[in-house]
C-alpha cells in the first residue's frame, strides 16, 4: 500500500492532550558547584552556537569531527568494528573512514543545530520544513488512538521526532530518557524537550509508567538501537548476537498495542527534514513470539532505519559490548 503524507495538526491544539500520568522530574544526580558551573558554560556554548550561520556550524563540526576522530580512538575503533559487521566485506577501509568521520560531524553538527533548532523552525508551519511518509497502518494507528509504542534509532534528526510526532497525532507522546548527571543541565534539557509537546519519563521504573500510558491510548517513544543493560535478550543485530531490550515485545504482547516504527533525516539542507514512518507490527503478528524473537524483529526495522541513511548514524556505540562472539565461519 502506498504511504501518504497527511499535513501537521496545529502545533497549538484548542484542547491539550490529556496526560494519562503525573508530570515527572526526568534529572541527574549530580549537583553542587562544579555542575553549576558546567551547566553555565554549556548554555554558553549552547547559545552562541545557536546564533553561528549555517556554514560556520557545518565547518566547525567537521573540524571537531577530526579532532575527535584521532583522539578518541576508543569511540572510533568501536565504530570501524561496528560499520564492518553492518556493511560486510563490501565496506572497504576508506569507507569505513568516511563513515567514523561522518557519524563524528553528526553528532556535533546536531548539537549545534539542536542549540538553533526553536529559534529557525516554526512550530506552527512544520509543513515548511517536512517532507512526511507516514504508512496507512501507522495512519490508522492514530485514526484509532489505540496507543502504540514509537521505536527509532539514533539515525538523523532523532531529536526532531520529539517535535514533528506529536503533531501528526501521536498524542499524548512521551519519551523514554535517560538525563544528563549534571542535575541543573538535566532540568534544562527536560524544559527545552518539553516544550515540543512532549513529556519524557525516566528510565528507572519506566515499564509501570508505560503500562499506564499504552493503556490509556498514549504512545512511548523508544530508541533501541543501543546495547542494553539490564535483564537483555540477546537476538542478532547485523548479523551479530547483542544484548536487546527485553521490554517491548512483553508490553507488546501484555497490553495488545501495535508497534510503529520511523525515522526523521535530515536532506542536506539545515533545518529541513524527511519524516518516514515505514511500519506497524500489530499484536496479532507476535502473539506466540518470544521477547527474544520480538527483539530480532525490531532489529531487522532498525538495519533498514540506519542503512537507509548510513552517514546520519550514531556509530560510535560499542553496540557488541559483554555480547558473545559471533559463530566462526568455517574454513573454505
Amino acid at each position: 500500500m502506498a504511504e501518504r503524507a497527511p499535513p501537521f495538526a496545529p502545533a497549538r491544539a484548542a484542547a491539550p492532550p490529556t496526560w494519562p500520568i503525573p508530570w515527572q522530574e526526568v534529572s541527574g544526580d549530580r549537583d553542587g558547584a562544579l555542575a553549576w558551573l558546567e551547566y553555565a558554560l554549556v548554555r554558553a556554548a549552547l547559545g552562541v552556537a545557536a546564533w553561528m550561520p549555517d556554514p560556520f556550524q557545518a565547518g566547525l563540526a567537521g573540524a571537531l569531527a577530526r579532532l575527535a576522530r584521532a583522539l578518541d580512538r576508543r569511540h572510533s575503533d568501536a565504530a570501524r568494528a561496528f560499520i564492518a559487521q553492518a556493511l560486510g566485506p563490501a565496506a572497504g577501509e576508506r569507507r569505513r573512514e568516511e563513515l567514523v568521520l561522518a557519524a563524528w560531524r553528526h553528532l556535533f553538527l546536531g548539537a549545534l543545530r539542536g542549540a538553533a533548532f526553536e529559534r529557525r523552525v516554526d512550530l506552527d508551519d512544520l509543513d515548511a520544513h517536512c517532507e512526511i511518509h507516514v504508512h496507512p497502518d501507522a495512519q490508522r494507528v492514530i485514526d484509532e488512538r489505540r496507543g502504540a509504542l514509537f521505536v527509532s534509532a539514533h539515525v538523523g534528526a532523532w531529536e526532531a521526532v520529539l517535535a514533528l510526532a506529536p503533531r501528526l497525532g501521536f498524542e499524548p507522546f512521551y519519551v523514554v530518557s535517560r538525563p544528563p548527571r549534571n542535575r541543573p543541565l538535566s532540568r534544562y534539557a527536560q524544559a527545552k524537550r518539553e516544550r515540543l509537546g512532549v513529556r519524557l519519563i525516566p528510565r528507572h521504573g519506566a515499564v509501570e509508567a508505560m503500562s499506564e500510558i499504552l493503556a490509556a491510548g498514549g504512545y512511548v517513544a523508544l530508541l533501541l538501537d543501543q546495547r542494553a543493560r539490564r535483564r537483555t535478550v540477546l537476538a542478532p543485530f547485523f548479523g551479530r548476537p547483542a544484548h536487546c531490550e527485553r521490554v517491548p515485545g512483553v508490553l507488546a504482547r501484555r497490553l495488545r498495542v501495535p508497534i510503529a516504527f520511523g525515522a526523521c533525516y535530515e536532506t542536506g539542507k539545515p533545518f529541513r527534514y524527511e519524516l518516514r514512518v515505514t511500519r506497524v507490527v500489530w499484536p496479532e503478528e507476535i502473539e506466540r513470539a518470544s521477547p527474544a524473537e520480538v527483539a530480532a524483529l525490531v532489529n531487522s526495522e532498525l538495519e533498514r532505519m540506519i542503512l537507509a541513511r548510513p552517514e546520519q548514524y550514531f556509530w560510535l556505540h560499542e553496540r557488541y559490548k559483554k555480547a558473545p562472539e559471533p559463530p566462526a565461519k568455517p574454513a573454505e
